[in-house]
């Protein structure tokens, strides 16, 4: 199982310079004070393999798409959602399975009785995959209003739960 602690200024700033190659450039940060801000808010913690940073993790609203449309789904406080990112070049290694189940064992640490509810890019076969053989089970399925500017269109995204 992977660490996982608060996230320092140090180790935002180090996420915050990630970047993605294709197809997954949309998860690349653009390295400003913003999303550092963002990774300091206080739901996100940092994710160590011993002293390596390897990802980080994502709770609570700060997991989820920011749509009124989707306040039915997400005021369900039976779940605790979850996000995540693993450092780019251990990106396709099979790590990410640790990563999730390193996430889910420290939410259900806190939160015992919660199930766990995450939001995916569709298109992102990868994650969808992995979600999949772990258990989760599709809930909802949704087209967003913003735009993907790497691709030039719209995302669909699901709601999955554990």
């Amino acid at each position: 199982m992977y660490q996982i602690t608060e996230m320092t200024e140090k180790a935002a700033r180090d996420i915050a310079s990630w970047r993605y190659d294709a197809p997954y450039e949309m998860y690349s940060f653009a390295q400003n004070e913003d999303e550092v801000d963002e990774l300091l808010n206080g739901l996100h913690f940092a994710v160590y393999d011993e002293e390596k940073l390897v990802g980080f993790a994502a709770m609570g609203w700060s997991a989820q798409i920011q749509d009124k449309k989707l306040r039915k789904i997400y005021d369900d406080e039976s779940y605790t959602d979850i996000a995540f990112g693993l450092r780019p070049e251990l990106c396709g290694q099979g790590k990410g399975e640790k990563l999730v189940n390193s996430v889910i064992a420290f939410v259900k640490s806190t939160f015992e009785d919660d199930g766990i509810r995450l939001t995916v890019d569709a298109d992102n076969k990868r994650a969808c995959k992995l979600y999949e053989n772990m258990g989760f089970k599709e809930i909802h399925a949704f087209r967003t209003k913003c735009v993907d500017a790497s691709r030039g269109k719209t995302l669909e995204m699901k709601i999955m739960v554990l």
